[in-house]
């Protein structure tokens, strides 16, 4: 009767997750539906796991680009794992979990960062229609069955890995730092996730340069008060000899 009901239990989470990727799906915007939005904001936020379970976030970072507004708010916090952090994430990160012993849980986090982005704004980032925000709702189900709560992120989102697909049909790589290389940019640290949302942004701006497609909405980070300052804290520009396949 034990296994029985675990079984169960398991098939309705599976279940679960097939819903979720189809809701997240369904809110991918391309490039032709990208002109006819009108979102408060542009969010591009990236996300660093743990490495044992797709809900185990240990680090959320984000830029928010209000429209109307010349200004950029950022989201950075690290969160404290509920697993453990494995070998791959920690070589990658140099995030461990004896240094984020202090930091606060995702259940603490994870509802400032939903406060952070605004149900009407647009969300960018690079993978994140497969990886990122199945990540959060992942961890919002666990969190609903704690709390008793029916709590989605569904915004609508624009994944730089399929733009860049779509056009730079070419290419062999589309992972970000590659990407970002044709382009002449380099972040000075990778796999952290408030230079990868920062990064995101850029490769965003990269790909629609120049592109009648690009709505006139679309903020420019470059031009923002204090945004050429955060860029180039983060990331390092040198001129690509290569002819830019990109």
């Amino acid at each position: 009767m034990m296994r029985s009901k675990e079984q169960e239990n398991k098939r309705r989470q599976r279940r679960r997750k097939k819903q979720l990727e189809r809701a997240i799906r369904a809110q991918s915007v391309n490039l032709e539906t990208l002109g006819g939005l009108t979102p408060r904001a542009v969010v591009s936020f990236d996300l660093e796991m743990a490495g044992a379970f797709p809900d185990d976030i240990i680090e959320i970072g984000a830029i928010r680009l209000p429209l109307g507004r010349d200004t950029i708010e950022v989201f950075r916090r690290l969160i404290r794992p509920r697993t453990f952090i494995n070998r791959a994430v920690r070589n990658m990160t140099g995030l461990t979990k004896e240094a984020l012993r202090d930091k606060s849980t995702l259940d603490v986090i994870l509802p400032e960062f939903l406060d952070f982005v605004d149900p009407e704004d647009l969300v960018v980032g690079h993978a994140i229609g497969d990886n990122d925000l199945l990540s959060i709702n992942l961890a919002l189900m666990r969190m609903n069955r704690k709390n008793g709560t029916n709590i989605l992120f569904c915004p609508r989102y624009l994944d730089t890995v399929r733009l860049a697909q779509m056009l730079l049909p070419k290419r062999k790589k589309y992972n970000l730092v590659d990407l970002l290389a044709s382009y002449g940019w380099h972040p000075r640290q990778k796999h952290r996730a408030f230079e990868d949302a920062l990064s995101s942004y850029v490769l965003l701006e990269c790909l629609l340069q120049g592109r009648k497609e690009k709505p006139a909405w679309l903020p420019e980070l470059f031009t923002r008060k204090g945004g050429e300052k955060l860029v180039h804290s983060y990331l390092t520009y040198e001129k690509p000899t290569d002819g830019n396949d990109a």
